[in-house]
């Protein structure tokens, strides 16, 4: 599970903090692009497990390998088909998580998958966990609600890339905080951060109010669900 989780970490952390919207339209558009895009993931691999690179190395080598072709099917996906981009965007993410299993299990066969370190520090499971439920709420739950926002609602709401401004920053912030409540104090006050933007919507004309609605829903169902994460592999840790 730790290895798992620090592969996860990995990508998270190359696809969604260190991916700005430039480097996403350039991926798309060259081999340049693309490959710097990779690199950067097997960096932030590298990176959290330095500690092990002796005998995982091999295995951050094909962490790139298999983003380079899952990159290819989805950008090939998102520019040739009439798949909404919220469906290119789940079908991404799960075959970039049904690799990073198999990683793992491949793994499993050279190294202790369970004596891995994060960043250098024996981190618990559920530590781990959290850092990547924090990491997928704040930044790839914008991008949920970016996609969940262009599918649902009318021609007005949709964007070609989601901007890095005032209201995606404050949405990170919003979701953080509802995950580290959830986890740290108690599951009941995941809905806390979103109180704000609920009741501001309310003084809002109905559109602009049904985007905030939508937002404050999606949001707190990203942060469900990275709660659950967490508690999952915390139960699971307990309970082997």
């Amino acid at each position: 599970m730790t290895l798992l989780l620090n592969l996860y970490l990995g990508h998270l952390l190359g696809d969604f903090v260190l991916q700005p919207g430039w480097l996403v339209v350039a991926k798309r558009r060259g081999v340049a692009g693309l490959l710097l895009h990779v690199g950067i993931i097997g960096t932030c691999t590298a990176i959290i497990l330095f500690r092990d690179l002796s005998s995982l190395w091999n295995i951050v080598l094909l962490v790139m390998a298999a983003h380079v072709a899952i990159e290819v099917i989805t950008i090939r996906a998102r520019m040739g088909t009439s798949l909404s981009g919220l469906s290119v965007f789940l079908v991404d993410q799960a075959l970039h998580i049904t690799s990073i299993v198999l990683l793992v299990a491949l793994a499993e066969a050279q190294t202790n998958p369970e004596g891995i370190a994060t960043f250098g520090y024996a981190m618990s499971t559920a530590m781990v966990a959290f850092l990547c439920a924090l990491v997928a709420v704040t930044f790839m739950g914008a991008i949920i609600v970016f996609e969940i926002n262009n599918s649902v609602g009318p021609d007005s709401w949709n964007m070609e890339l989601l901007p890095y401004d005032f209201g995606r920053v404050a949405g990170m912030v919003e979701r953080g905080a509802s995950l580290a409540l959830g986890v740290l104090v108690h599951p009941a006050l995941l809905f806390v951060p979103f109180l704000p933007r609920i009741i501001l919507a309310l003084a809002k004309k109905p559109e602009e109010r049904a985007r905030q609605m939508l937002i404050a829903t999606t949001g707190l169902v990203v942060c469900t669900v990275g709660w659950a994460l967490v508690a999952g592999v915390a139960l699971a840790a307990r309970y082997p």
